[in-house]
């Protein structure tokens, strides 16, 4: 990615250059290209087998499309390049990949299409089911619990000084922050999507207290009277900011459109979850009326 900063002898992107700043880095087109490719040839071999829109819905796909266009958008479009100029267009840039790109990637490759996009699916499916180390470990990587303090630990460790600044001056750093990032929200909003053991109340529970924790993170940002990245600090800006109110605005977009989709989903969940309730007993209901004579 191409990160701009000043001390490393690079000039920091102006408004008018913009349009001039994508990111055609090879590795990355190249890895979308294989992601969509994979994705497609997994959708073709399913729907021949089960019909067009069977087991894997046209929403589901819909969703994966949208996912790898979010993931473009944050990778390529010059919101890369601006994101060494401008703290907020940043901000912008990891909200993008884990709280958009990241649910719709999942919601849009459930396991069912996982196993069909893989060559030789059915040999992979009997290598996975003939390892059971493997298997344990999986399943303790992935308890909520655990996914849940990794994805607050990464959020907030890369937004620290020092780790946030060695991202913007090191090439490698940088791509070490989006790949941790992309990396545990994926599994963040698999366990989300995929594990049964916390119940719908305990899923909006789960989402809510990510909520307030990484909105807290917002609102130091936010009302913070420092610079917290210097680095920033001593680039000359074009583009109407100070500093102050380049970080202050970046903490307003991770408080208010990031808490408001982590608020979206716990809702869903929790209306989800009065719905199965009523359904559980209305059904007790009907188990234990008395019969009519």
């Amino acid at each position: 990615m191409d990160v701009i900063f000043a001390a490393a002898g690079q000039q920091p992107l102006l408004p008018q250059d913009v349009w001039a700043a994508w990111n055609w880095d090879p590795l990355l087109l190249v890895g979308s290209l294989l992601a969509a490719a994979l994705y497609g040839r997994g959708v073709y071999r399913l729907w021949q087998r089960a019909g067009a829109g069977r087991a894997l819905s046209y929403g589901h796909v819909t969703a994966f499309a949208a996912g790898l266009f979010v993931l473009a958008a944050a990778l390529v479009s010059p919101l890369d390049a601006m994101s060494g100029a401008l703290l907020s267009a940043h901000m912008v840039q990891h909200l993008l990949l884990m709280l958009v790109a990241a649910p719709l990637l999942v919601f849009g490759a459930p396991p069912v299409a996982l196993g069909w996009m893989l060559p030789r699916s059915r040999d992979v499916a009997r290598w996975w089911r003939r390892r059971s180390r493997l298997r344990r470990l999986w399943h303790t990587l992935s308890r909520p619990a655990l996914v849940w303090g990794a994805y607050l630990l990464i959020l907030w460790s890369w937004h620290l000084p020092g780790l946030y600044q060695a991202a913007l001056a090191d090439e490698s750093v940088h791509i070490l922050e989006h790949g941790s990032f992309v990396g545990i929200a994926l599994l963040y909003w698999w366990v989300l999507w995929h594990d049964d053991s916390l119940g719908r109340a305990g899923s909006a529970l789960y989402v809510f207290s990510t909520m307030l924790l990484s909105g807290l993170l917002g609102v130091l940002l936010t009302f913070g009277q420092q610079v917290w990245y210097p680095a920033y600090g001593i680039l000359p800006y074009g583009w109407g900011l100070s500093p102050l109110q380049d970080q202050q605005l970046a903490g307003v977009i991770m408080w208010f459109p990031g808490n408001l989709i982590y608020l979206a989903a716990t809702l869903y969940l929790l209306s989800s979850a009065l719905h199965r309730h009523g359904q559980d007993e209305g059904r007790a209901r009907v188990i234990v009326a008395p019969r009519q004579n």
